[in-house]
């Protein structure tokens, strides 16, 4: 049996999803996909490629009564894949997983942002059966709209409020979209650990919400390069002063004039928007950026 699921990008809404926000999120042309297979073990054994076609991970988990456990060094991972397993089996006899080898590969670099995880998840809901917003919530926190990418080829207007998610395809395909670019940073943020300092902030979140809905919306229907450049910037400086962070514009690329700049998800690592011009992007490399995607080749638009 193989699964496959896109990776995401986030391209509004960042923290503020959180809250109820709707929010504009991109589908990733990049994947990860899970192969199950039966072996003739009493164990389930897991392995992990990358996008390079290496091994970065592998055990062996064993039946502890209803539960399971692994018996090498402890480590996030395996904790991680047991609690995931753990709530399958809630729903499952746990004898479905054993005898089992599960195959997943990446293929796109792990330390991008792109879904490694929610990718990841939403392959073993889909081989269990079971709902991927609940096996995701079980293990992780988050909006969940990473799950909703991972089936869709369409850019989406997503919001989770108070647990009632909602899903929408929708139109953006910019006439600028030559004009936007995927720059990484080189740092992977952790989505975890960001999330539970947000969650610390104290702020006026029904009115947050209500001004990102509406620059979300303006920023879904934009086609003016200038004009979305503008929505960006107020995009960015709203965040800012929830955060208490400076945009990266200001506080990493100041003396880039030839564009705008926007965090995407976890700020200050992952991937940025950059709006500029081809020959504009020899500021990054110059900084020592070489990844660097045209949007429309990393993301579905429509």
């Amino acid at each position: 049996m193989i699964f496959e699921s896109n990776g995401k990008i986030l391209l509004t809404s960042e923290y503020l999803v959180l809250d109820g926000a709707i929010s504009l999120a991109l589908p990733s042309k990049l994947t990860q996909e899970l192969f199950v297979e039966k072996i003739d073990a009493d164990y389930l054994h897991w392995v992990s490629y990358d996008n390079n076609k290496s091994i970065w991970y592998e055990e062996r988990f064993f039946k502890n009564g209803k539960s399971i456990i692994y018996k090498g060094e402890k480590n996030n991972i395996s904790d991680r894949i047991i609690s995931l397993f753990n709530h399958i089996h809630s729903y499952t006899d746990i004898d479905k997983s054993f005898g089992k080898k599960f195959i997943s590969k990446i293929n796109f670099n792990r330390d991008w942002g792109l879904g490694s995880s929610s990718t990841l998840v939403n392959n073993l809901a889909k081989w269990a059966n079971i709902n991927a917003y609940d096996l995701l919530f079980s293990s992780f926190d988050g909006s969940g709209y990473d799950i909703a990418c991972c089936d869709s080829s369409s850019p989406i207007i997503y919001s989770n409020n108070n647990n009632t998610i909602n899903v929408s395809e929708t139109k953006f395909n910019p006439h600028f979209k030559k004009n936007l670019f995927l720059v990484y940073l080189g740092k992977k943020q952790n989505t975890q650990e960001s999330i539970f300092s947000y969650n610390k902030i104290k702020f006026d979140k029904v009115s947050a919400v209500k001004k990102i809905n509406k620059l979300t919306k303006e920023i879904i229907i934009c086609n003016d390069l200038s004009e979305f450049e503008k929505l960006i910037e107020s995009h960015e400086n709203m965040i800012s002063k929830i955060i208490n962070i400076d945009p990266i514009q200001k506080s990493t690329f100041s003396d880039y004039n030839k564009g705008v700049i926007k965090s995407l998800g976890s700020w200050g690592g992952d991937f940025i928007l950059v709006s500029g011009e081809k020959e504009d992007l020899n500021y990054f490399r110059d900084k020592g950026y070489n990844t660097i995607y045209d949007l429309e080749d990393l993301v579905y638009l429509n």
